[in-house]
Parts: structure tokens; C-alpha cells; sequence
């Protein structure tokens, strides 16, 4: 027996508009939760692999050459090659971050992408990575994307 369903009812990734809205709507709803640090990064660098669309065996490439072209103040404060190996690796790979990594909120970062900070507990030394300019970025990024696409 062979069943229908309309293209609206599933998740039609092959259509950009339905792709990029439903990339920036979840961002924008787990950024509103406000604490949930980790799973935004792993959403927003997951997206951006997407967005890059890279060859197999050349995603990386791929990665690096779109966050240059289309996030020219992260990379002008952190690497490409940095950020690709300890943020986006450590959250898509392993829930994690890699060692003297840590995110932070905008509060007291002033804006900036990357900062240095001191943990007062141990001591050690993180370089904290601006989550809220990131998704805020991310956002206007794919909105720029979503304006650019053709009358539906």
C-alpha cells in the first residue's frame, strides 16, 4: 500500500527556507532558555557544518573557509583552525570542550568573542568563548540567508 503526505507536514531539508528557518528558530528558542551554553554551541557549530557543506574528506576545509568568510570578527579574535579544533570539535564530538576552554555569557565580556579568565576556584586559566555574540551572529547570519532566498 503506498501512503501520501505533503512536503509541509515532514521535515524537507532539501528546501532552503524550511533548512534555514528551522536552523535559526531552534537556536533563538534554546538561546532564550539562557543557560544551556553547551547545547547551543553544539546546535551552532552542527549548523554551520551544514551551512558549509563541505566535499567528504574535506569538511574541514570547508568549516574553516566559511567561518572566515562569514564570521570575520570570531576569526579576527580567535583562529579559525583554534575555534574549529577546541570549541566546535570538543562540542559536535564530544559534549565537551577541550582543556582551557570554557563559554561564557556576554556579561562582563563586553562584546568581545573571546576573553581570558582566571577561575577562582583553581586558578587555571580559560580562554571563554563569547556564547551570546555567537548566536547572535549565527542569526543575523542566517537571516541575511533566509532574506537573500527568492520569493516562496
Amino acid at each position: 500500500m503506498t501512503t501520501h503526505f505533503s512536503l509541509s507536514e515532514a521535515a524537507n531539508l532539501s528546501d532552503p527556507r524550511f533548512r534555514l528557518g528551522m536552523m535559526r528558530e531552534v537556536v533563538e528558542h534554546v538561546h532564550a532558555r539562557g543557560d544551556l551554553y553547551m547545547p547551543l554551541l553544539n546546535l551552532v557549530t552542527t549548523f554551520i557544518d551544514g551551512l558549509a557543506a563541505g566535499r567528504p574528506q574535506a569538511t574541514k576545509k570547508a568549516y574553516l573557509q566559511y567561518i572566515k568568510t562569514h564570521f570575520p570578527a570570531l576569526c579576527a579574535e580567535i583562529p579559525a583552525k583554534e575555534f574549529y579544533e577546541n570549541y566546535r570539535n570538543g562540542a559536535v564530538h564530544e559534549f565537551s570542550l577541550k582543556d582551557g576552554y570554557g563559554i561564557g555569557r556576554d556579561t562582563g565580556m563586553g562584546g568581545k568573542y573571546i576573553i581570558t579568565q582566571t577561575a577562582r576556584e583553581t586558578g587555571r586559566t580559560y580562554k571563554v568563548l563569547n556564547i551570546d555574540r555567537l548566536v547572535a551572529d549565527f542569526v543575523a547570519h542566517v537571516r541575511a540567508l533566509e532574506a537573500a532566498l527568492p520569493p516562496a
